[in-house]
């Protein structure tokens, strides 16, 4: 009878035990890969496997962190170029402004309404660049207080016809622009050039704001494909786990009706006591 016949210790039943706790282990990790959608849950699951994840996403982490970081780039130089825009335009009216004071048919009480105007702009002016233009871009850019805007018949001491606009060294990227006006002309002519250097640094600003954009989506399509690389090696294939699970559970129905044989089988030996 072999096996059967040595009561004490149950082979065939011990046997059955084990594939049936080999099954319910399985069944266990299955389910686990079900609930959490991943194959490998811990470094025991596929050691080989899991470092790939972990390096994987360290990557994943790190170009992240650098697409925060040129967001935040793009946001300041955008602020910076905003407030560029700001002053060209103010210059912009400054230049208007000093064009008209040098026509020969504006009055002297149209003249001084010039004076208060650009006196009003270079404050607005100096505040801007104070408080909005970043010492990042612009190592210094310091704009001092309107100086003897003399206008004949405007209450100023000049007897002349011509606008003095005198303001102070103006310093774009270490380049010190002198915008200093002793007659119209002179003023109107160093206006443009000042004008003429703001647009040319705000043009850098914005092209450096594209090339981050150029940046940003390479970093963007790369840490697309790691993505995708992670999902390939870390999501589990839930219909086919689900087919996996299906068979185990067949499987453990039928190793329980082996075991409960098993454990039935020795009582066949009674006989021999009839």
């Amino acid at each position: 009878m072999g096996d059967l016949a040595r009561v004490n210790t149950n082979v065939a039943a011990l046997r059955a035990f084990f594939t049936l706790t080999d099954i319910n282990d399985r069944i266990v990790d299955v389910q686990r890969k079900i609930s959490t959608g991943k194959t490998v849950n811990s470094a025991s699951d596929n050691p080989a496997i899991y470092y790939a994840i972990k390096s994987t996403r360290r990557d994943i982490a790190e170009l992240e962190n650098k697409e925060l970081n040129i967001e935040r780039g793009v946001n300041f130089l955008e602020t910076n170029s905003s407030k560029l825009d700001q002053v060209s335009e103010i210059l912009l009216e400054m230049f208007k402004l000093a064009n008209t004071a040098n026509s020969g048919s504006v009055t002297s009480a149209e003249k001084q309404a010039i004076q208060t105007d650009i006196y009003q702009l270079q404050e607005e002016l100096e505040n801007i660049m104070q408080s909005g233009v970043s010492k990042k871009i612009y190592s210094g850019f310091t704009i001092g207080g309107l100086e003897n805007v003399y206008v004949s018949g405007a209450g100023g001491t000049a007897r002349n016809e011509n606008l003095q606009a005198v303001l102070t060294t103006l310093t774009l990227n270490d380049l010190d622009l002198v915008v200093t006006g002793t007659t119209t002309e002179t003023t109107i002519e160093n206006l443009t050039n000042a004008l003429d250097q703001i647009v040319q640094d705000n043009q850098f600003v914005g092209s450096f704001i594209r090339r981050l954009g150029i940046e940003t989506t390479d970093i963007r399509s790369e840490k697309a494909n790691l993505i995708a690389t992670l999902s390939t090696i870390q999501d589990a294939d839930i219909a086919e786990q689900q087919l996996e699970l299906t068979k185990l559970q067949i499987l453990q129905q039928t190793a329980l009706a082996m075991l409960a044989q098993a454990n039935a089988a020795p009582q066949s030996v009674l006989v021999l006591f009839q």
